[in-house]
């Protein structure tokens, strides 16, 4: 191919910059999970969202750090929004006026969710808001979905929200083995025009951090770099990359003749 590089895709072209203006990220749904052991989870989430008489209306996730849990709520908020319902996705860093009142909850209709991201590092007063946001819902039917680092019992809550957690559904998501690794990483490069050989993303399983957060960071960093050089991605631009990062001098140093 014309303009190809030896060791990797096609050089990327101009039009692919403009991605460097937009979040280089993977756009949270339910159908660009990737499940792995995960499949449980996934199709409770799906029932969760479904609804229907007799369906669970309460559903608590827990992983580790990376494991999918925020993909997962914002995915589901996104589903219900687009099916016309109402969905507020709430987290320690969610802001007091973010929070919806006791008021709306109670009023919620039944397909609308309340999703509540890491639970375990809610404050004293986001617990307090939390206990009763959560008993509204139970009130008003309205669907509920939880996650945080840890199982129910074990979370670091006021004993009355962490006997709530337990109440519904709890399910514990798995980390992703290297083949599932390796599918998410190809998918996500090829939604931003990058083609990803195998022999790559292996290597990059292979000598960098594993969670899917850095792994996703380190593709992000390598796109940026194969578009400054007009050179596709390859294990040997990937050494280049972490070669000048080592080499560079540290913030507010000044480098050495």
């Amino acid at each position: 191919m014309s303009g190809a590089d030896p060791h990797g895709s096609a050089r990327p072209s101009a039009a692919r910059q403009l991605l460097l203006d937009l979040q280089w990220s993977d756009q949270p749904c339910l159908d660009n999970f990737e499940p792995g052991a995960n499949a449980m989870v996934l199709q409770a989430l799906r029932d969760l969202l479904a609804g229907g008489d007799g369906a669970e209306r309460f559903l608590y996730l827990w992983g580790a750090p990376a494991s999918g849990k925020t993909h997962l709520l914002r995915a589901a908020c996104a589903a219900t929004q687009a099916a016309g319902h109402s969905a507020w996705l709430l987290g320690p860093h969610s802001p007091p006026s973010h929070w919806p009142s006791l008021e709306q909850v109670s009023a919620a209709a039944q397909r609308d969710l309340l999703a509540v991201d890491d639970v375990h590092a809610c404050n004293a007063w986001q617990q307090q808001v939390l206990f009763g946001l959560y008993n509204a819902a139970r009130q008003s039917g309205c669907r509920f979905l939880a996650a945080a680092d840890r199982a129910p019992a074990a979370l670091p809550l006021r004993d009355d929200l962490r006997t709530r957690m337990a109440w519904g559904l709890g399910l514990a998501l798995h980390a992703l083995d290297d083949a599932a690794k390796q599918r998410v990483l190809a998918r996500i490069a090829a939604a931003h025009g990058l083609q990803l050989r195998d022999d790559l993303s292996r290597y990059i399983l292979d000598h960098h951090a594993r969670d899917m957060g850095s792994l996703v960071d380190l593709l992000r960093r390598l796109d940026a770099y194969a578009l400054r050089r007009a050179r596709g991605v390859s294990i040997p631009l990937l050494k280049d990359m972490l070669s000048e990062t080592i080499d560079a001098p540290a913030p507010g140093t000044t480098p050495s003749p």
